[in-house]
């Protein structure tokens, strides 16, 4: 059979996600609460009154982009909407990275970085955390010196190690490095201050957003990013037309006029966070890393046995089996009340029977 694939592409491994059986669903990070019934009703409203899906949608998604600016005290020419922070990932690099251009990524994070690059034709190139996954600076200016790379990507709060990357030192990169500074936020409502007011001043910076955390909509595909308007201007020139559907704009628009439900879910993720933080220090062989986000990494006596006990058991987590920074860790995210207690009930009798 003729190859038609690209012969960089060959070794390129796919993101899947497996189709796993569960009772309780704590593995990808999204918020354990649906949609406000507040906002059904009114977006219920909207379709029974005229909602139009015959037609294009907005393809500058303007009127969220109008709310955005409000919510986030920018202007709309410094924002950009997407199909989740994935689209907005590719379209960065599709904008600044030319073959064999290299970009830094922070490991371990989110892996989409390194993929979207390889498969734009650049060289991604892995910037280690500290033993405690910390950002490195030293080592960043190090990579930066040796690699000269396009694009820097940063991620604070870090998928999957929760913590946070300190102001100063991203300001100190961009003070110093000429190149494109990606700082990925996406999950920020859940702690760490978020720098998207004073970035988008320099002429170098991106901040990416989504509304698939803390606003519960992962399943509607909706991301932001803001940057100064220059440099906005570049990144549409790559974006794709009418990417983001009319139905998935107007719910972003309803939840920004509900923010005070979103903040108030937020709340109680943190509390539950640190409520099952706390619960997993008094478990014998569990480590868990302080997070800022909606899930706790924590390091494992017998990782692999206690993810195959809890997936008895019907909850799913994510295991990192097959990197070895993190292999003897799983991520957990922050569920609702009774599925916390049932995780925290199931880990104490599994480690009782790992650690016998």
């Amino acid at each position: 059979m003729t190859q038609y694939l690209r012969k960089d592409l060959e070794n390129l491994t796919p993101y899947t996600v497996e189709h796993i059986p569960f009772k309780i669903k704590l593995d990808a990070n999204e918020s354990p609460f649906d949609l406000p019934q507040s906002v059904r009703k009114a977006l219920a409203a909207e379709i029974l009154g005229g909602l139009s899906f015959n037609r294009y949608p907005d393809s500058d998604s303007y009127i969220l982009r109008e709310k955005l600016a409000h919510y986030l005290s920018l202007h709309t020419s410094q924002l950009m909407v997407g199909t989740g922070s994935d689209e907005l990932l590719q379209i960065i690099i599709n904008a600044f990275v030319s073959k064999n251009d290299t970009v830094l990524c922070p490991h371990p994070s989110f892996g989409m970085y390194a993929v979207f690059t390889r498969i734009a034709g650049g060289m991604p190139v892995n910037v280690q955390l500290d033993e405690d996954f910390a950002y490195d600076m030293e080592r960043i200016f190090h990579y930066i010196k040796e690699h000269k790379p396009k694009i820097v990507f940063l991620c604070s709060p870090n998928n999957p190690t929760g913590n946070v990357i300190d102001r100063k030192d991203v300001l100190d990169l961009l003070n110093s490095y000429n190149g494109i500074v990606a700082l990925d936020e996406a999950y920020v409502e859940f702690g760490g201050s978020s720098l998207i007011r004073e970035l988008v001043e320099y002429p170098n910076a991106i901040v990416l957003r989504t509304f698939s955390k803390a606003f519960g909509l992962a399943g509607l595909r909706v991301g932001y990013l803001a940057a100064c308007k220059e440099l906005a201007e570049d990144l549409y020139r790559v974006k794709p037309p009418y990417n983001m559907s009319s139905f998935s704009q107007r719910a972003a628009c309803i939840m920004l006029d509900h923010i005070e439900i979103i903040n108030e879910r937020v709340a109680e993720i943190i509390l539950s966070r640190e409520k099952m933080f706390r619960s997993f220090e008094g478990i014998n062989g569990i480590k868990p890393y302080p997070s800022e986000a909606n899930f706790i990494l924590a390091k494992f006596e017998g990782a692999e046995r206690v993810y195959g006990r809890l997936l008895e058991n019907g909850i799913l987590v994510r295991n990192f089996q097959n990197n070895h920074l993190i292999r003897d860790c799983l991520r957990i995210t922050v569920g609702k009340k009774h599925e916390n207690d049932n995780l925290i009930g199931s880990l104490q009798q599994i480690m009782s029977e790992v650690l016998k």
